[in-house]
């Protein structure tokens, strides 16, 4: 990769992105597992996905950068969806982080911000390897 897509690169945050949304996917797990529709087992490899995923991101490989750019588009949609369907079932005194139910909102409002902030870096980055190979 030339100087000029490397200036593209945001791998290393991508990867810090991927590393604290699967730390909150693991740690928050336990206490939402009730409000869950999901199997136990997709919840664990999404989180397993997301470090080793983070942690094969380099800028000499494209199908890493591919990739890494389409897991936080997915998981994004994930994310928002249940944050949306999670705040529209809220009753009003629901809506603060001490109800279970408003945790869980906020829990996956917080993951959602973070694969949309993903996304855009890794798009970013993207961009560049296909900048590079256009200048090439």
């Amino acid at each position: 990769m030339d100087k000029e897509s490397l200036e593209h690169y945001y791998g290393d945050t991508v990867r810090i992105l991927f590393i604290i949304a699967g730390l909150i996917m693991v740690s928050s797990y336990p206490f939402f597992r009730s409000l869950i529709s999901e199997p136990l087992s997709l919840s664990i490899i999404g989180s397993l996905v997301l470090a080793v995923f983070g942690g094969l991101m380099n800028p000499k490989q494209k199908w890493v950068i591919f990739l890494n750019t389409i897991i936080p588009v997915i998981a994004f949609v994930f994310f928002e969806y249940y944050a949306v369907m999670t705040y529209i079932d809220l009753l009003p005194a629901e809506k603060t982080i001490k109800d279970i139910h408003g945790a869980f909102f906020w829990t996956n409002q917080i993951l959602a911000i973070i694969f949309f902030f993903a996304t855009y870096l890794s798009t970013k980055t993207l961009r560049g390897v296909f900048l590079a190979d256009k200048n090439s």
